[in-house]
């Protein structure tokens, strides 16, 4: 179930509400409801959400770090406030991408983390690895001990959103140039594309300066065309026609199309034409 009401614990829209309603009412039973919050939500404003039901208890507030920039996002004087307030009331840090570093890179960002808090629970993991989470509560959790709201930060000033909306495709190998020369106040891109000779569309997912593009699965675009991007980024964020162009020197052109060669019955070579779909 997806909810597009913007950052959910600096406004709490009736989307939320509405859904956890929508899922204790119906009558399928369930074993958990998982949360996963933007990568700048704060997740125990979120937790302390859903605990306005009483018909729900907390398991546990599970926080993501990516291994090779976390160091360097807590030290950043724009975001890094941010970043370590999502730490603050975590149960478990999954130090993800560990995979992408050397040892002694893994050993700092492991530290990087574990100075946040003490006795912070940590465990390492790369891609397509998930560790068994807890299993039970972790601690009783009293239903009113919300902070104060007056010192909450507001997301939607300090961040700024980017979309990025075209009919056309991609050509990959100008999409990998132009994909590097985004601006580093981008933090994170992502959505559906149609890359130019490619009959499905792809997946693209940007954090920092990695990305990947990858076969969208059936309940995205794959059967429409066009490209819906959607990115965020810190407050001096370049504005979006500067951002815009940049991506728009990745539009494939028609002269861009695969050629085939045409034979006629005598086995003569006709005029190549453009293939195009």
């Amino acid at each position: 179930m997806t909810l597009t009401n913007g950052c959910v614990c600096c406004s709490v829209g009736s989307g939320f509400i509405d859904m956890l309603g929508k899922i204790l009412d119906d009558r399928i039973p369930f074993d958990h409801i998982v949360i996963e919050a933007s990568g700048v939500g704060d997740p125990w404003r979120i937790a302390e959400i859903a605990l306005v039901e009483p018909g729900l208890r907390l398991n546990a507030v599970v926080v993501l770090a990516d291994a090779t920039r976390i160091a360097t996002l807590l030290a950043d004087p724009r975001v890094g406030d941010t970043v370590r307030s999502q730490f603050e009331r975590a149960d478990l840090v999954l130090l993800n991408k560990i995979d992408l570093l050397d040892r002694a890179g893994a050993r700092a960002a492991h530290k990087a983390v574990a100075a946040l808090r003490d006795g912070l629970r940590i465990i390492e993991t790369s891609e397509h690895t998930m560790p068994d989470l807890p299993a039970g509560a972790q601690k009783t959790i009293s239903r009113f001990r919300a902070t104060e709201a007056l010192d909450a930060a507001d997301h939607e000033r300090q961040f700024r959103r980017w979309s990025y909306s075209r009919s056309g495709t991609f050509d990959r190998r100008r999409l990998e140039t132009m994909l590097q020369q985004l601006p580093p106040q981008l933090l994170r891109l992502k959505g559906h594309c149609r890359l130019a000779g490619e009959p499905r569309a792809s997946l693209l997912q940007m954090v920092g300066q990695d990305w990947s593009l990858t076969p969208a699965d059936s309940g995205g675009m794959s059967g429409q065309g066009g490209i819906q991007l959607v990115g965020i980024g810190t407050d001096d964020l370049p504005d979006t026609p500067d951002l815009d162009a940049v991506l728009d020197l990745a539009i494939a052109s028609a002269s861009d199309a695969p050629s085939i060669l045409v034979t006629n019955d005598n086995g003569g070579r006709q005029s190549p034409h453009n293939l195009t779909q």
